[in-house]
This record gives C-alpha cells, structure tokens and sequence, in this order.
C-alpha cells in the first residue's frame, strides 16, 4: 500500500462514502470492542448527555447553554469522562448553566463546584472562561448568544463572533475561539442543539488526533512529523474536496457537510485506530479498513463478520 499522499482523490471521495454510510447506517463491527450495538451516532457523548436532558424535559435553550459551558471544558481531556461530568453538575446545580446567575457568583464557589465535580481540569483558567463566557451571554445581541436563546444562525458569523473581543481586548469566548473547538461547538449547537444555521457548508473537519489518526492510517494524508497546527489545513483541506465531490448523509442540519462527517471520523479514529494501535493489531470495523496503512498484523476474530471489501478500482 503508497504511504505517500493519494493523488487518485476519487479514492478519498469513496472513503467518505464509505465510513459515512457505515456510521450513521449502524454497520461498524464493534463486536470486539466491548461496545453496545445500538447507534453509533448516539453513542457520541455530548448525543447522549443531551438525550438524556430532553428525556427530563430540559428545554433547548437550556440544552444549547449546557453545550457551550461544557464544550468550553474540551481541550486535552477524554470527551466521555467529561461529558458525563457535565450532566451530574448539571443534576446537582443547573443553575451554573444561567448565564444570569453565574455572572453573580464568587470566583471561589464556581471554582470549587466545577473542580470538585470534575467538569474542570485546569481549574484557574477553566473558571475564568466559565466566568467570562457567562458574561458575554448578559451582554449584548451578539450571534452566539442568538443563536442559544432563540436557535438561529449563520455559521460564519458564528465564527466570528467566537473570535471576538470586548472594548478591553479581552477575548468574549474563551476556550470556545480555538480552530478545533469552534467549528465542533458550531455542529453541536445544530445538532443535538436543535439550531437551524445556515451556510454549515463552511464549517471545517475539527481536527484532533483522533481525526488526524484516521486522516494518516487510511493514506488520505500525510502529515507524519508535522505538528498538529501544521497539519490541520491539509487535512481539513483535503476532507473538504472529498466531501464536495459526493453527497453523505447525517442528522438533519449538518447532513452532506464536514460538520457530519466530523462526528464520523472522530469516531473511527477512537474506536477504531486507536484501539488496533493500542492492541498492536488490526481488528477492522469498516470496509475502509482495506485501506489502513499501519503496520501491525491483521486479527481474525472468531465468528467476527467480514467488514472489509478492496476499495481499489
């Protein structure tokens, strides 16, 4: 198999076919990997934790306003762990999730409530940006804060308004500015958030080193010894003209987009690549597994259906 970058980008257009259809039509074998076999798409986090709030009757706005607050909490940290966290402070004190109230708090009780219930990490900065993001939804008509409280929007100036900054220069959207997070809380404000955005076409793979992991094991780039902030153009370039040149599916609001196909590749690179890497062999859960490029041997399983069909012409 080439281990350079593929130039035959028909072959990225079928991958993404392929590894869209298998994920939001449920035909990923997970069955090695101790994973329910419901869903794929609901077994995100932040999909289940929002299920879970509208189950209790949680309105939308409070859903989006639960989004942000913990999407703000998503660098460096495991997406399960801290999503989970978020719905049992939430349980315990949704009043940290009003924008109205927060804005009223001592520094010192939001610090410990958030710390000592594992929605913080870096527990200074990670207040502060709780603090400062709750502010910026006082203030204001700003799209960010439109878009919570009466669910529309325009994803560019979403964006925008992400990266924006107050009269002291101070950024409005802490921890919510970054390339990776900002489009990824753009999707989730859409779907599960239940917005209707407009031009999501625009919206970028958030690319992590899951996504990044799927992007060089299935040859469809190559940025090996490259810093993440280098490669993420290249690779969010090239998703981009695969994604145009076909028509994929995904929840409404986001289908046919790389908004839709974010939530896939996330996905594949967590329950697939990075747990064949971690085993030290390949145990396929896709067709687009023919295509892998690691060099570790192929597992067999007992019983274990066969997923991989050649994607070569």
């Amino acid at each position: 198999m080439p281990t350079y970058p593929r130039t035959d980008h028909s072959i990225n257009t079928r991958l993404v076919n392929i590894i869209a259809s298998d994920f939001y039509d449920s035909r990923l074998d997970l069955s090695e990997r101790n994973t329910a076999l419901d869903s794929e798409w609901s077994k995100l986090p932040e999909v289940k934790c929002v299920e879970q709030l509208r189950a209790s009757g949680t309105s939308d706005r409070k859903v989006r306003l639960f989004i942000t607050f913990i999407a703000a909490m998503e660098r460096a940290r495991d997406s399960t762990r801290l999503w989970h966290a978020g719905i049992r402070l939430f349980e315990l004190h949704p009043e940290l999730f009003n924008p109205a109230y927060v804005s009223d708090i001592p520094f010192s009780v939001l610090f410990n409530l958030l710390s000592n219930n594992k929605v913080s990490q870096h527990h200074r900065p990670d207040t502060d940006a709780w603090l400062i993001i709750a502010g910026s939804l006082m203030s204001g008509n700003s799209p960010v804060r439109r878009v919570i409280d009466h669910g529309v929007g325009d994803a560019e100036e979403l964006l925008k308004d992400l990266r924006s900054r107050d009269h002291t220069g101070r950024n409005r959207f802490p921890m919510l500015r970054g390339q990776k997070i900002g489009p990824m809380w753009v999707r989730m404000i859409a779907t599960p958030g239940g917005a209707k955005i407009d031009r999501m076409d625009i919206i970028p793979v958030a690319v992590d080193v899951q996504v990044r992991r799927v992007s060089e094991n299935l040859g469809v780039t190559n940025t090996r010894g490259l810093p993440l902030r280098e490669a993420k153009p290249t690779i969010q370039c090239t998703w981009q003209k695969a994604i145009a040149a076909t028509n994929i599916g995904g929840p409404s609001g986001i289908a046919g987009t790389c908004a839709a196909l974010d939530p896939v590749l996330w996905f594949f690179g967590k329950h697939g690549c990075s747990y064949c890497e971690k085993i030290g062999q390949k145990v396929p859960i896709s067709r687009a597994c023919d295509y892998c490029q690691l060099s570790i041997p192929t597992h067999h399983g007992k019983g274990r259906r066969n997923v991989t069909t050649s994607l070569y012409p």
